[in-house]
């Protein structure tokens, strides 16, 4: 069983036995939050990089508010905080409108590596950029995320050393990003 994600929405658990999926990933971005000593999941599709007030209605759906409000999700479930670790796929630039403004794939990435950051959550791996859509899939069983893209071959998304049985205290980042730098 497949359990999809909409937009602005999130799940988290513990010990999770079912597929999370997020589907049609264009400029928004999907974020896995992930603590192995407690195996507490969390996996939320933003759509907006800035919360219109401090307390949205829907914490998710906004790139400056999603990573603390799933931080406190996951800690309900016994996450330690330092020992979780994100990876994050999408924020494709989906229409040609001028301007910094008009990029709202790369502010979505920019907000939630800040949120991150700010909350001292490393980045293990992204799939990010570009101009086409993505699905992010999560593996329970495997505990690996996967990024689909049409008319191309799925990518891994978790380093090896993230995957079962692997270790999680090397802080190397692996990018798999088709944005320009």
């Amino acid at each position: 069983m497949i359990r999809s994600i909409g937009l602005g929405e999130y799940a988290v658990g513990r010990d999770v036995q079912e597929d999370w999926a997020i589907y049609g990933l264009g400029s928004c971005v999907g974020l896995i939050l992930c603590e192995p000593t407690t195996r507490v999941l969390a996996m939320a599709h933003v759509v907006l990089p800035v919360s219109p007030s401090p307390d949205p209605e829907q914490p998710a759906r906004y790139g400056d508010t999603v990573v603390p409000f799933l931080l406190e999700e996951m800690k309900k479930l016994g996450a330690v905080t330092e020992h979780v670790m994100a990876q994050l796929a999408g924020g494709a630039r989906m229409f040609e409108i001028s301007g910094v403004a008009g990029d709202i794939g790369r502010r979505n990435v920019e907000s939630v590596r800040s949120s991150l950051a700010r909350h001292g959550v490393p980045v293990t791996a992204e799939e990010v950029g570009g101009a086409s859509g993505r699905t992010l899939r999560w593996h329970a069983k495997t505990r690996l995320a996967v990024v689909s893209r049409f008319g191309a071959p799925d990518v891994i998304l978790t380093p090896d050393r993230c995957r079962v049985g692997g270790s999680w205290t090397d802080g190397r980042v692996v990018k798999n990003s088709t944005e320009p730098r």
